[in-house]
């Protein structure tokens, strides 16, 4: 008989537990745990480093609103399909420590947090629970937390707003494309990655090309540049 490619109950190795501190938002125990601001700070200052290889801090806003301030070291990804190909076409080599985070990630980087874990559940279905990006976290609070008390970490220091006066038309089109993204997805029955039912999605231009153009070029412990361009119940858990 040749060799099954299913595994026993016991080849499964016991569920990744997070190495940061992270806390589940209430009544989500199975949602992607958060972080602190204060511990993206012990991340930036190397207080983990032995812990990964790389890091990529995923800055998942509008592209005029990384521009006028982000964190320092993040990139920005605002097309979940095209991180996800990036991502796992050709996997980043050792431990890599991700983080999401958006205006107060609330809803754009939940959505491209948890599409990453569902690809990385299809991409290792015959290896349940093995993940290759296991390390996967949320900045709580988002940018406007991080800036309003961390201003001199982020480049430029500033913070432009997703709905900001002079960004009004910009914003509009980029919910717009989103409106008809979904649209053509349910009119398909799409269901991606194990999906079933509702079809998330984030709300950010599906063609941006300006600051997510190239592959990902990664340097030991610190947010990959990219290649031409460039409130709630906590349940603390260490």
């Amino acid at each position: 008989m040749p060799p099954s490619n299913l595994h026993t109950v016991m080849d499964i190795d016991e569920l990744h537990q997070p190495v940061l501190p992270h806390f589940f938002q209430e009544g989500q125990p199975d949602s992607i745990p958060r972080i602190t601001k204060n511990t993206l700070l012990e991340i930036l200052d190397g207080n983990f480093d032995s812990h990964f290889d790389q890091r990529m801090i995923i800055d998942c806003r509008f592209e005029y609103e990384f521009e006028g301030g982000h964190i320092d070291g993040a990139v920005n990804y605002n097309d979940k399909e095209l991180l996800a190909s990036q991502l796992f076409e050709a996997s980043l080599p050792g431990k890599t420590l991700l983080i999401f985070h958006c205006e107060y990630s609330a809803h754009r980087a939940p959505i491209m947090a948890r599409h990453v874990r569902k690809q990385d559940r299809a991409t290792n279905a015959e290896y349940y629970p093995k993940l290759t990006y296991p390390e996967v976290y949320i900045l709580d609070g988002g940018y406007s937390a991080f800036f309003a008390e961390h201003r001199g970490r982020c480049f430029p220091q500033n913070y432009v707003e997703m709905d900001a006066k002079e960004h009004a038309y910009t914003c509009e089109r980029e919910m717009g494309r989103l409106r008809n993204n979904r649209t053509k997805l349910s009119r398909a029955q799409t269901f991606a990655f194990g999906q079933h039912g509702q079809i998330d999605d984030s709300p950010t231009a599906p063609n941006r090309s300006k600051t997510v153009g190239g592959d990902l070029m990664m340097t030991d412990m610190s947010s990959p540049m990219l290649g031409h361009d460039r409130g709630h119940a906590r349940r603390m858990v260490y």
